[in-house]
């Protein structure tokens, strides 16, 4: 018998087989313990009479048995080994059965325990084997006493060959209704053994395929229990969250979401009898500050965990980090609010426009014709530049609400940039201590852009920029290419990754401070003595009108970086 055993396979047949060696010692040595008391006690008969002889056959026996000890774990071929040891023992015990009487022995009952340790390691086909080799061993046993061939110890009187043949048809009948009932528990039990097996492979890879479903989540999932404390999380949440497995894990859930425990006892409230029913999932926003300092906004769900019974175990929480989805909220706010205001003001600026243009033309006119004083003269420039200032104002005021057509044409957006950066050097705005550098992309990169549009954004940055410096500083204006995928607002609906061109024009400046930073490209908003409040939201509509995006970043005392993305 050469069989390839699977190392499962071969640490059961490993285990049976120590047992089977376990249990034959076991029997030897109470076989000798009692044989041992029985002499002491100056009894002639233990089943048999004491002789030397019987002594050194349990002895062999159990030398036997200690060499088995020491082959087990150098025998590779473990069923060979295995089968060798029962067909060893059922000699032994037809030896047994021949020193304790032959058919008046008590020990034929032995080769049952043979044929069950078969059955266990060779299940149904061994145990018939093993029945079948007891039966030809005990019947020839038996043949060779009937004809005196033999002649069994303790043995007193000869057998008629009618009590020989039913004894053997008895023994014979026994061992194979022991070998069939053990072969058959053997298969049954090898077959739920695999059954078992493979629920339990089953199990696995359905516990694995859920957990690697929940690791995948693109949203953050944990559970807690009934006393708020956090026994499980995936990747997501702890990314999310900004903390390790081990911070998180034990520790209470109401130290990150403060609002949670008022939701979960609306859910105990409202939870129907048996909970697997429940459908009213609980959902709420909360603010999440790591231990970085950062922010994060978090939309958060809460429903109950229930046990197989459908008792309550815990609750599931699942969020997702909502801190764009908050800046696009307030963006789109932003969008509504100048789109209101851009109405208002091209309705105010054609009101005005004219009567306006008749005052200063009135004014020019008394000027020319009237012979003022010195501070007469004064006072009317005061108002003729006043008047000017108001009307720039308006045109200002026209193009922020109702901005010209945008004609874009494949231009050179570095040339753009090169000839608006000249236009600055040469500018009353570029003055003493300023340094400007250009720097990054230098090919000649064709877009699709109005230049006249894009040439006033640059120049609104660069003015600000100075404007921010007063007294002086540098200026870095850096362009190059970008790949990502940017979302201007709610309503795209094509976020593929495109390829884009990035501008940004960096000061040394005062910089701008968190409340104003949200406000900048709001209209009319400034900081600035005498200033519009219209510049940067120009530069935002112009930039929206090319599908693009402006970016600011900026920190107090340490400058702004305005940075400009145009879709290649």
């Amino acid at each position: 018998m050469d069989y390839y055993l699977s190392p499962d396979t071969h640490q059961k047949v490993f285990k049976n087989l120590k047992t089977l060696m376990l249990s034959r010692i076991i029997i030897l040595t109470l076989l000798l313990a009692i044989t041992f008391i029985f002499q002491l006690s100056e009894e002639k008969y233990f089943f048999v009479p004491m002789t030397n002889q019987f002594y050194y056959f349990v002895i062999l026996l159990y030398m036997a048995s200690i060499i088995y000890t020491f082959l087990l774990k150098r025998i590779k071929n473990l069923h060979r080994f295995a089968f060798f040891q029962i067909i060893i023992d059922h000699f032994f015990i037809t030896g047994l059965v021949y020193f304790t009487g032959g058919k008046e022995s008590y020990f034929p009952i032995v080769y049952f325990f043979s044929i069950i340790g078969g059955s266990i390691i060779f299940h149904r086909r061994g145990a018939l084997f093993f029945a079948s080799l007891s039966s030809l061993l005990y019947g020839l046993l038996l043949m060779l006493q009937l004809y005196n061939f033999i002649k069994p110890l303790g043995q007193t009187s000869l057998f008629e060959a009618s009590q020989i043949f039913y004894s053997l048809i008895l023994y014979m009948l026994s061992f194979y209704v022991v070998g069939l009932l053990s072969g058959t528990i053997s298969e049954e039990l090898r077959r739920k053994k695999r059954e078992l097996l493979q629920k339990q492979v089953d199990y696995n890879q359905l516990e694995t395929f859920n957990r690697n479903i929940i690791q995948s989540l693109d949203s953050g999932l944990l559970t807690i229990d009934l006393n708020g404390r956090i026994n499980f999380l995936n990747r997501t949440a702890m990314k999310i969250i900004n903390r390790s497995e081990e911070e998180l894990k034990g520790s209470s859930i109401y130290e990150l979401f403060p609002k949670i425990d008022k939701m979960i006892e609306e859910i105990k409230r409202k939870s129907p009898s048996n909970l697997l029913d429940y459908q009213d999932y609980q959902r709420s926003e909360t603010v999440l500050t790591d231990k970085d300092g950062k922010k994060t906004y978090l939309g958060f769900s809460i429903s109950p965990l229930t046990g197989p019974e459908g008792s309550l175990i815990g609750h599931t929480l699942i969020f997702q980090d909502i801190t764009k989805f908050k800046e696009m909220e307030e963006q789109m706010k932003r969008f509504d609010k100048m789109a209101a205001i851009g109405s208002l003001a091209a309705g105010i600026a054609h009101e005005i426009r004219n009567p306006l243009a008749s005052l200063s033309g009135s004014i020019q006119l008394l000027k020319s014709e009237l012979t003022l004083d010195q501070s007469q003269e004064h006072l009317m420039e005061i108002t003729l530049r006043e008047s000017e200032r108001l009307n720039a104002l308006i045109n200002d005021f026209l193009l922020f609400a109702s901005p010209p057509q945008t004609n874009r044409i494949l231009y050179s957006i570095g040339k753009i940039l090169d000839e608006t950066i000249e236009l600055f050097i040469h500018s009353p705005s570029f003055r003493d201590g300023i340094q400007i550098t250009r720097t990054g992309l230098k090919e000649d990169l064709e877009i699709m852009i109005d230049p006249d549009q894009i040439k006033q954004v640059f120049w609104n940055l660069l003015i600000n920029a100075s404007q921010s410096m007063s007294n002086g500083g540098r200026i870095l204006v850096h362009i190059e290419k970008e790949k990502g995928t940017y979302a201007r607002n709610l309503h795209m609906k094509d976020r593929r990754p495109r390829e884009w061109i990035k501008i940004s024009i960096t000061d040394s400046g005062s910089g701008i401070s968190p409340q104003d930073k949200e406000k900048i490209f709001e209209p009319f908003f400034t900081t600035k003595e005498g200033g519009t409040g219209l510049g940067l939201s120009i530069v935002h509509k112009i930039v929206e009108n090319h599908h693009g995006m402006i970016k600011v970043e900026s920190e107090q005392e340490k400058g702004s970086t305005f940075s400009i993305l145009l879709p290649i």
